[in-house]
């Protein structure tokens, strides 16, 4: 803004001179502490479940503080609607999906205990990412980490990463933010249903052929089957992975050449024509997506997509803030049946 300009123009010599060295140095010590978590993350991407990034948990807590937004509405949207009903999720047990879960969710989780509810939150190995080759790190378990380990590690790492944060101590009333956040989230955690994680819950990834994609294929129309036609609920949700998203969209892609453009529209939610085509593309990070099925007996297909909170598909954002990283993890969800069809759910 222009006042902004004169303010600056009205400092005295002294003054521009301080600001001047006070930014500069201030701009040495952020790049340091960026190139710094750069390579942290970068550490990260050969373990096996690494946990969100310090980008990544910035992107949580973004998701999470819309939601909260969301909750206060007095008209939602018909998609944001979607969301605020769902009740029944699904969710990745690895750990950067599990961190999302519990960031998103927590305020779901707090208004439905206010109305005398509890969100059914289900970890299961259906959700998993999908292994591409025998070097996707990031698709394989930790050794051990099995039934309520699982939990508590994503407790600890959550800890580890938020303590890491470079916070002013004097400032009590982010610590007492930052201590609420947490004890938020970790109540959502440990509200998990890992009663499907009891056992191995991953593939060696070592082993992977690319014959094991058409295993992939059948896993994830599987797990469609089970949150459209087993599930009762008309809406339900997904936590999980980029990779995965994509396929299942792949998989379920309208046949209709109309409808087909109809959704790729909405996926492009505004973006230029020269992006790249959404079929191809990937949900962005922390991506929130509603999709509506049609299904019968003769299969199933997306009819409808919207995205939430002004989401995009990933090469729709600027360079800085697209991704080549795993720490793709995406909602989506299942909705109310539409007009059109007694068996049209949502996806969220």
């Amino acid at each position: 803004p222009k006042s902004g300009h004169t303010d600056l123009l009205d400092l005295g010599e002294a003054d521009l001179q301080k600001q001047s060295t006070g930014g500069f140095w201030q701009g040495v010590r952020g790049g340091l502490k960026h190139v710094g978590n750069a390579l942290n993350h970068a550490g990260k991407l050969n373990q096996v479940d690494h946990p969100l990034s310090a980008g990544g948990l910035a992107q949580a807590r973004q998701l999470r503080q819309q939601i909260t937004a969301l909750t206060a509405e007095s008209q939602p949207s018909q998609a944001a609607t979607s969301l605020l009903r769902c009740r029944r999720w699904y969710i990745s047990p690895f750990l950067r999906a599990l961190e999302t879960a519990a960031y998103a969710l927590s305020p779901l989780q707090r208004i439905a205990q206010q109305q005398g509810q509890r969100l059914q939150l289900r970890v299961s190995p259906q959700a998993n990412e999908i292994v591409q080759t025998s070097m996707s790190l990031d698709c394989q378990g930790k050794k051990g980490n099995v039934g309520f380990k699982v939990v508590t590690r994503a407790v600890s790492k959550l800890a580890e990463t938020i303590e890491e944060e470079e916070d002013d101590p004097s400032a009590q009333g982010l610590l007492q933010d930052k201590q609420a956040e947490l004890a938020d989230v970790v109540a959502t955690l440990c509200s998990f249903d890992i009663t499907e994680i009891a056992q191995v819950w991953w593939t060696d990834v070592s082993t992977f052929k690319k014959e094991n994609l058409k295993a992939e294929d059948a896993r994830v129309k599987s797990l469609v089957k089970r949150l459209l036609v087993e599930d009762e609920d008309p809406v339900v949700g997904l936590v999980a992975h980029s990779i995965l998203f994509k396929r299942m969209m792949q998989l379920f892609w309208p046949k209709d050449r109309l409808r087909q453009e109809e959704i790729r529209t909405a996926l492009r939610n505004g973006a230029a024509q020269d992006t790249v085509d959404p079929y191809e593309d990937k949900v962005m990070n922390c991506g929130t997506l509603v999709l509506t099925f049609r299904y019968h007996s003769g299969g199933a297909e997306i009819v409808k997509a919207v995205f939430l909170f002004d989401g995009h598909m990933e090469s729709a954002l600027a360079c800085d803030r697209q991704t080549q990283d795993p720490d793709d993890v995406d909602i989506q969800e299942d909705n109310d049946p539409s007009p059109h069809s007694p068996h049209s759910p949502e996806l969220l």
